[in-house]
């Protein structure tokens, strides 16, 4: 059978339009050599991103989990003519990843723009300056502890008040739809619990409202309710 997915993402690609040398380069480089490309976001999703921070006008975007620094990358060229308080602030625990990531955001000519923090996310988070909020926030870490960021960015309201979290992966390869099915349940794999989890918590939390898009592998946008 034809993978109709397949064929609408390359068609999108094809009449996208193109990501900047830098990204692409960032991008190739990382698949070619980093053994958890495959957690990257796509050449897709990454100009996604970009046009986000673009169209919300975000100067402050904050990232849980920077990989090879490819999305932090894309979201920093959409806050290139933001002034001089524009900032990504992306956070990595794995020391060699925050390496990877270091190199090409130095050599991008970006690095003005994107700040690193290495260690566990909970610990970072619970120690960011919390008197200029965040415009944007993207998660995109270990599934396991997406309700602990999440319950974090709200009790220390690192989130502005017309702020968007997006969380990545909610839909994770399509095996969360299948979590409440017993009879696929020996199939499911453990992030898939947790994310079906994170999104229960999300769905039943009165502080904020949220929207599931069923694209790339599931994004949701999530921003705090109106008083």
């Amino acid at each position: 059978m034809r993978d109709l997915k397949n064929q609408d993402e390359l068609y999108s690609l094809a009449y996208t339009t193109k990501q900047s040398p830098t990204l692409e380069s960032v991008h190739e480089k990382t698949v070619s050599s980093c053994s958890k490309s495959y957690q990257m976001v796509s050449p897709l999703q990454g100009p996604f991103m970009k046009i986000l921070v673009e169209m919300t006008k975000a100067k402050r975007v904050l990232e849980i989990g920077s990989l090879a620094g490819y999305s932090a990358l894309c979201m920093a060229e959409g806050l290139k003519h933001r002034g001089s308080e524009a900032k990504v602030v992306t956070l990595e625990k794995d020391e060699e990843l925050f390496k990877t990531a270091k190199e090409n955001i130095e050599s991008s000519g970006l690095g003005h723009l994107i700040e690193q923090k290495l260690g566990n996310a909970i610990d970072t988070l619970s120690t960011l300056d919390n008197s200029i909020p965040y415009d944007l926030i993207f998660i995109d870490a270990d599934k396991n502890n997406y309700i602990n960021y999440y319950n974090t960015i709200l009790e220390r309201n690192l989130l502005s008040d017309d702020g968007i979290i997006v969380a990545d992966n909610v839909l994770f390869g399509g095996f969360v739809s299948k979590v409440a099915k017993p009879e696929d349940s020996r199939e499911i794999p453990p992030q898939a619990k947790h994310m079906h989890a994170f999104n229960e918590h999300v769905a039943n939390d009165p502080r904020t409202t949220q929207v599931i898009l069923p694209c790339f592998d599931g994004l949701t946008l999530i921003r705090k309710s109106c008083p």
